[in-house]
């Protein structure tokens, strides 16, 4: 699932086979540890997006050296690959401050210093940032690439097959759930009382598509991998599916803050059955 959520439709040409070449760097490695695959495919990224070479064609030996670094602080790479972000459109645009290209969300995430929004310790002075998830991911990848046999390379590689396209979701209704409430997502459109019935998911985005006033919003409070998980539990589907997939009844899909792969009707309130009298007799929570 994790490379379904790395590749979408409107990355730039080279991200993907940047990311399938670091996911085969680490196919004997891997085991959940998202920062790494993050980082090794932004890396590898940063140095072939000019297109003068593949990232097969990336030495392991030089991913090692760039990855080391004796200096405190940021990772040298985060600038290198924040560079390579802005010279194909996917960095910080002052003019469009809300666009978020897939590119600078996965980045965005790995490079964070602060472990979510700037918290402040008093009034005037805000907590000095600590090491990203990028920082440390660099210093396991380098104690790993620094063993890997440069044989391992060249054989076939065990990387599942991702399909190209986002993946569609349409049920008789969304509900998004956290451990105490269950509500349906507002669109932020026009129709008030419409509830939108659509997903798309294409790679770290998740967007809203609304009949009732042809509202597409991306919803930052809706994670595509709890999505996905969502969607496999209720069609036993494989977690990383492209496509369009149709639900009869409703969707429940856990908030971001609940934990990846929580089933809602094991944590939530209501759907446990704890909250069951509260419902009342259509069984669902009304806004």
């Amino acid at each position: 699932m994790e490379l379904s959520l790395l590749l979408s439709s409107a990355a730039p040409p080279g991200w993907r086979s940047a990311v399938e070449e670091a996911a085969h760097l680490l196919s004997e490695r891997y085991s959940g540890d998202w920062a790494e695959l993050h980082t090794l495919a932004l890396l590898l990224f940063a140095r072939t997006f000019s297109g003068d070479r593949t990232p097969r064609d990336v030495p392991v030996e030089e991913l090692v050296q760039a990855l080391v670094d004796p200096s405190a602080g940021e990772n040298r790479v985060t600038e290198e690959i924040r560079q390579a972000l802005d010279a194909t459109g996917q960095g910080y645009d002052a003019c469009q401050p809300e666009e978020e290209p897939p590119l600078r969300l996965i980045f965005g995430a790995v490079s964070d210093r602060y472990g979510g929004p700037i918290p402040w310790s008093d009034e005037w002075d805000p907590v000095p940032p600590g090491p990203s998830p990028l920082d440390h991911a660099a210093e396991r990848l380098v104690g790993y690439l620094s063993r890997y046999e440069s044989g391992h390379r060249d054989r076939p590689s065990s990387v599942p097959d991702i399909g190209d396209g986002p993946l569609h979701v349409e049920s008789d209704g969304i509900l998004m759930a956290s451990r105490n409430s269950l509500v349906p997502p507002s669109c932020g459109g026009s129709c008030a009382t419409s509830r939108p019935r659509r997903l798309t998911v294409d790679g770290p985005v998740v967007t809203l598509n609304c009949e009732g006033c042809d509202t597409r919003r991306r919803r930052k409070q809706l994670d595509p991998a709890q999505v996905r998980l969502a969607l496999a539990r209720t069609l036993g589907v494989a977690p990383s599916v492209q496509g369009s997939y149709s639900i009869p009844g409703e969707l429940h899909v856990p908030l971001t803050e609940m934990s990846r792969g929580a089933d809602p009707y094991q944590h939530n309130w209501f759907l446990s059955g704890r909250g069951r009298e509260s419902l009342g007799s259509t069984g669902r929570i009304e806004p």
